[in-house]
């Protein structure tokens, strides 16, 4: 019953609002029709109608119009003549205690020095009829119905039809206040026209802005009008440090923490600059921002790696400066295209070092015929282009080495370029007047200087009697062969039979004098040191258990049983009173047993 109570009574409350509540119009009822003219003696087209303002204020009669219907209908009927400003900006009122007059065209033909405020076409009946003043919005504001057919007159009693030479006239209660209750019969009468009638004090009234509810005679404080005359609030200057009104940042202009704007420190670099980049100054001239540095260099260039290209590719940048650059105002400008490629953020490369960038880091290609790779400036300036590279073998690196452009089996990401390995046999030829170099050798093609092979032990020619391969420089030493000359060797060591030298008893194999290992290690049958025993995993004697993920399930139940009270709770205050009278009529049951 309760909740039927409160849903009926804002249904009550919705409906009643709807009743009462009215469209907002500018109705007046100070406005009555004061006098009609049906005709007169000498022509039946010699109407007028007189409006009186019936109070001591203005009241506004903006686009209201007078109609006029035959006796038996009961519509508003035919237009006669309205209110209508020039424009929508503009306001028609009538002033209190005064008149408005419009007369028929016959009439103004007739009586030319007569004057009006409006004129129409001749309509009124002699005999019965109905003429309303409608308001802007479409409802009644005034209505005199004449003649005993007429059957929507005021109070459904019309006005006595006047005689020839006489005209309709509201009743005057006292001085220049007329009656109007409603009920035609009783408020008008028949009496002769005045000898003068008047009219011109409507007066209009401009609304410079018509977005604003009511009428502004003038621009509110804080406001401005715009070129479709709406008053609008004063755009917010948010530059207040330059000249002018500033709606928007200008461009080439940034906003600080205190809302002021300031210029763009490089108009020439895309984007706005908020400081003089690292790694910049400003030109001579002071307008333009140019590199301050050596310029970074392309050192190696690997387009055709062994395998697969993906992730493999590279280009090597090499810092010559002694400060470090960030890369974010560089571009690498790749192949025939000259497509462009941003190194990825955050990339800064330190003073001499080498860095290099995959196909995976930054997405460009190096194809494996011919092309080049170019350095550019954040304002599109060459810094530096790569040699041209033609058709390198798989591993090659096109290398910068020693000033020139090579290629080199060698490839150096991020470390020094080096040249390529010439192997034995290559059967490379002699520049002419150099001696040969010999079997192990090779000539440098920088420096024309034999350099030793860099090749496995195999491939070395035995040693002498006498003589020992040094396992550190593969190169064959004498053997000391006067063990009776030799230094006795220190106390845990022996000498070996190899070389006459000491060494650690410890490093003989076989050796039954160590120390026992610890447990869990074991004795390395190569060099007699102890080591982790590295076994196989223990297979458990029981399966092991399932973990229990409680802690969710306790947040999940603990929220479910929060959420429930809370249901639980709303639901007793919104039901209190059904709760009360339950509990009530419980209590009285049992009182009655």
């Amino acid at each position: 019953m309760h909740k039927l109570y409160v849903v009926g009574l804002l249904f009550f409350s919705l409906l009643l609002t709807l009743v009462l509540m009215q469209p907002a119009h500018a109705i007046s009822p100070n406005i009555v029709i004061s006098q009609l003219q049906l005709g007169s003696v000498a022509s039946a087209s010699n109407e007028f109608i007189e409006l009186y303002n019936n109070s001591t204020s203005d009241s506004e009669v903006t686009n209201w119009c007078l109609y006029y219907a035959s006796a038996g209908s009961t519509q508003i009927g035919n237009k006669m003549t309205c209110f209508t400003p020039d424009n929508e900006n503009t306001h028609l009122y009538i002033p209190g205690r005064t008149f408005s007059f419009a007369i028929s065209n016959q009439l103004s033909i007739y009586q030319t020095s007569l004057g009006s405020d409006f004129k129409f076409s001749a309509a009124l009946s002699g005999t019965a009829g109905h003429v309303r003043l409608i308001d802007s919005g479409g409802l009644e504001v005034d209505k005199i119905g004449w003649g005993s057919t007429a059957v929507s007159a005021e109070g459904l009693k019309p006005a006595v039809v006047p005689a020839t030479g006489k005209v309709l006239s509201r009743k005057i209660i006292a001085g220049n206040l007329l009656q109007d209750t409603d009920i035609n019969s009783d408020d008008i009468e028949a009496i002769f026209p005045k000898t003068s009638y008047s009219y011109g004090s409507i007066y209009e009234v401009q609304d410079v802005c018509i977005n604003i509810s009511g009428i502004q005679t003038s621009i509110p404080i804080g406001y401005t009008v715009d070129a479709t005359d709406n008053c609008i609030p004063p755009p917010v200057d948010i530059c207040p440090n330059l000249d002018g009104l500033q709606t928007a940042v200008p461009d080439q202009y940034w906003q600080d923490v205190k809302g002021n704007c300031q210029k763009d420190s490089c108009l020439n670099i895309t984007g706005v600059q908020q400081k003089l980049p690292d790694g910049m100054k400003y030109s001579d001239d002071g307008l333009l921002c140019i590199l301050d540095l050596l310029p970074l260099q392309i050192t190696e260039l690997l387009p055709n790696p062994i395998g697969s290209d993906e992730g493999n590719e590279f280009i090597e940048i090499y810092n010559p400066n002694s400060s470090s650059v960030n890369l974010s105002e560089y571009k690498l400008m790749v192949g025939v295209s000259a497509e462009k490629y941003n190194f990825p953020a955050g990339s800064i490369i330190n003073p001499n070092q080498y860095m290099s960038f995959s196909n995976d880091d930054i997405k460009f290609t190096l194809v494996n015929t011919t092309s080049s790779v170019k350095l550019v400036s954040s304002d599109d300036q060459q810094v530096y282009e790569s040699s041209t590279y033609f058709s390198p073998e798989d591993g090659s690196a096109w290398s910068l080495i020693d000033g020139s452009w090579q290629y080199t089996n060698q490839p150096t990401p991020n470390e020094v370029n080096r040249v390529s390995l010439i192997e034995p046999g290559s059967g490379a030829i002699e520049p002419d007047g150099l001696m040969p170099c010999a079997a192990n050798q090779y000539r440098s093609p920088e420096t024309n200087r034999c350099r030793l092979f860099v090749t496995s032990v195999s491939t070395l020619a035995a040693c002498k009697d006498g003589q020992y391969r040094s396992e550190e420089t593969n190169r064959c030493r004498s053997i000391a062969s006067d063990v009776g000359q030799l230094m006795p060797c220190a106390e845990g060591q022996e000498r070996n039979p190899a070389t006459n030298r000491c060494r650690s008893v410890s490093a003989v194999l076989g050796a039954n004098n160590l120390t026992p290992c610890k447990a869990g290690q074991e004795r390395n049958a190569e060099t007699n040191r102890c080591r982790n025993i590295v076994g196989t995993i223990p297979s458990a004697g029981y399966a092991p258990e399932q973990a229990n993920e409680s802690s969710n399930n306790s947040i999940l139940m603990w929220s479910l049983i929060s959420v429930g009270a809370i249901a639980i709770c709303y639901g007793i205050w919104e039901w209190r009173q059904e709760i009360v009278n339950a509990l009530k009529k419980v209590k009285f049951g049992f009182n009655n047993k």
